[in-house]
């Protein structure tokens, strides 16, 4: 069995209506994915939330299923979830398969949506903060 490695790194979550992080943690940890490294810092910090290592479905109360869709027109809606980045990258991979190394400065999780218009689905993980949705927001 190789040696663990103790990863050291900043986790932030960031929400729907401020850039600023609702949770910054400085972590040092021996959890090899970015899912078991998020679900390890919820945990224990006592943080309620839905999701497992594969993805959150939320966290600091934000909304799912319908209550997480924005209507704005007959052909136009948004759909709210969490996104994430490492190291200012979004990957293409569930958190569970994403590895983290000893490079990885950062993973950031953020309240974002996905924009459908006319047929089609424009955007993805935008991030919500930039648009302040009202229903969130005010």
């Amino acid at each position: 069995m190789p040696p663990m490695i103790t990863l050291a790194l900043v986790l932030q979550f960031v929400g729907p209506c401020s850039p600023q992080p609702l949770l910054s943690v400085d972590l040092r940890t021996t959890e090899t994915t970015v899912g078991d490294a998020t679900i390890s810092v919820l945990d224990d910090r006592g943080i309620a939330h839905q999701g497992t290592r594969q993805g959150l479905n939320s966290v600091f109360g934000t909304p799912v299923g319908r209550e997480a869709i924005e209507i704005i027109g007959p052909q136009e809606m948004r759909s709210y979830g969490w996104c994430y980045e490492v190291d200012g990258v979004s990957p293409e991979f569930f958190p569970h398969e994403y590895p983290l190394t000893p490079v990885n400065k950062s993973v950031r999780w953020y309240f974002a949506y996905a924009h459908y218009l006319n047929g089609e689905w424009v955007r993805q993980c935008a991030p919500a903060h930039e648009i302040r949705p009202a229903f969130l927001c005010e």
